[in-house]
C-alpha cells in the first residue's frame, strides 16, 4: 500500500508538472519572453512547483520531525539530484541525437552567460550548511534574507542577457482537445492550470504519506530518503524539457534549465525553510552538498571554456553511488 502512495504520487506531480510548464511556457510565447531568460530564470520556477508543493504538504499538513525532515530533504535533495542523475542522462540523450542526426557531436556546447548561475550555486549554497551547525534564530533570518537579495539580483542580472523569444512553441495542449476561439483561449489556459496545481496537490501529498510511512517501516533516516525519492520524480519535468532541448542541440537552453532550478534551490527555497523549519541537517544533507558543491564547481570551469564533457557526468553518478552506499550503511 505504501509503495502505491509514492507511484500514484509520482504519476500525479509528473503529469500536474507537465501540463502546469506547457501553460506558463504557453504564457512565455505570447510575451515574447527572451530564451536565456526562460531557461535559467522562468522556466525552474515553473518546473519546481512539484519539489514545492511537497515542501508545503510536508511541513504545514503532516508537521512534526518527520514533516519538517521530508520538507527541508526536498529543498536540500533537488540540486542534489540534478548534479548527479540529470546531467548523465542529458549526456545520453545528447549521444542519442548525434545517431539521430539532430546533433553535430556529443559535447554540450555552451554561452558563456551561464557563468552566472553557477557562480550563484558554488558560492552561496554552502551557506545553508550554517545555521545547521548554530543554532540561532537571528542567523537563519539574517541567511534567509541575504539569499533572497541574491536571488532578486540574479533575476536582473539574467533579465539583461536575455536572448530572442522562444518561436518553435509546440502550442497550448488543451487546445488541441478543444477547439475555441482564440478570444477565449484563456478560459481553457486557466482550466489547465487549474488541473495541474490539483494533481501537484494530490501527488505531493500522496508522496510525502508514503516517504514517511515507508521511513518508519524500514528504520531508514527520512531526510535521507526523502534526499534521492522526493526530488528524482519531482524533477522530471525540468529533466524532460532539457532533454528536448539537448536533442535539438538546443545545448545551453536544456543548462539554464537546469542551473536555474539549483539556483532556485540555493536561494529562494532555503530562505523559505530557514524561516518556517527549524532546519536541522543529517549527515545525508551534509553530504549531498559536498557533492553539489564538488560537481558545480567541474561544471564552472567547463562553463567557462564554452563546453561540457562528460566528466561531470562520471563524477555526478560517483557522486551518487556514494550517497547511496552512505545511506544503506546507517540503515
Amino acid at each position: 500500500m505504501v509503495i502505491l502512495y509514492i507511484i500514484a504520487g509520482f504519476f500525479s506531480v509528473l503529469i500536474g508538472g507537465w501540463l502546469f510548464t506547457n501553460a506558463m511556457e504557453y504564457i512565455s510565447h505570447r510575451y515574447g519572453v527572451g530564451a536565456s531568460f526562460v531557461g535559467a530564470v522562468l522556466s525552474p520556477i515553473l518546473t519546481s512547483l512539484p519539489e514545492l508543493m511537497v515542501f508545503l504538504v510536508a511541513f504545514l499538513i503532516y508537521g512534526g520531525v518527520s514533516g519538517e525532515d521530508v520538507a527541508v530533504g526536498t529543498v536540500i535533495g533537488e540540486p542534489f539530484v540534478v548534479s548527479t542523475i540529470v546531467y548523465p542522462m542529458i549526456f545520453i540523450i545528447a549521444i542519442i541525437g548525434f545517431y539521430l542526426r539532430y546533433r553535430s557531436d556529443v559535447v554540450l556546447e555552451v554561452d558563456k552567460v551561464l557563468v552566472t548561475p553557477f557562480i550563484v550555486v558554488v558560492v552561496f549554497f554552502p551557506t545553508v550548511l550554517l545555521p545547521a551547525f548554530i543554532n540561532s534564530l537571528q542567523v537563519r533570518l539574517v541567511i534567509a534574507v541575504l539569499l533572497l537579495a541574491i536571488y532578486l539580483s540574479y533575476i536582473y542580472i539574467m533579465r539583461a542577457k536575455q536572448g530572442l523569444a522562444i518561436e518553435d512553441y509546440e502550442g497550448l495542449y488543451v487546445l488541441r482537445i478543444v477547439r475555441i476561439s482564440r478570444l477565449w483561449e484563456w478560459l481553457l489556459l486557466m482550466i489547465q492550470l487549474a488541473v495541474s496545481v490539483a494533481l501537484l496537490f494530490m501527488g505531493s501529498r500522496a508522496m510525502v504519506a508514503g516517504i514517511i510511512e515507508l521511513s518508519r517501516s524500514s528504520m531508514l533516516d527520512v531526510m535521507g530518503l526523502s534526499i534521492i525519492i522526493v526530488p528524482t520524480a519531482t524533477v522530471l519535468p525540468e529533466s524532460i524539457t532539457a532533454a528536448i532541448w539537448t536533442l535539438r542541440g538546443r545545448d545551453t537552453m536544456a543548462v539554464a534549465a537546469l542551473i536555474g532550478e539549483k539556483v532556485l534551490y540555493s536561494t529562494v527555497y532555503p530562505a523559505i525553510a530557514l524561516i518556517v523549519t527549524r532546519w536541522s541537517l543529517s549527515i545525508e544533507a551534509l553530504i549531498s552538498v559536498i557533492v553539489v558543491e564538488a560537481i558545480s564547481s567541474a561544471m564552472l570551469y567547463h562553463v567557462v571554456r564554452g563546453r561540457l564533457t562528460w566528466d561531470v557526468a562520471v563524477m555526478g553518478l560517483l557522486g551518487y553511488v556514494i550517497y547511496i552506499l552512505i545511506l544503506i550503511h546507517r540503515i
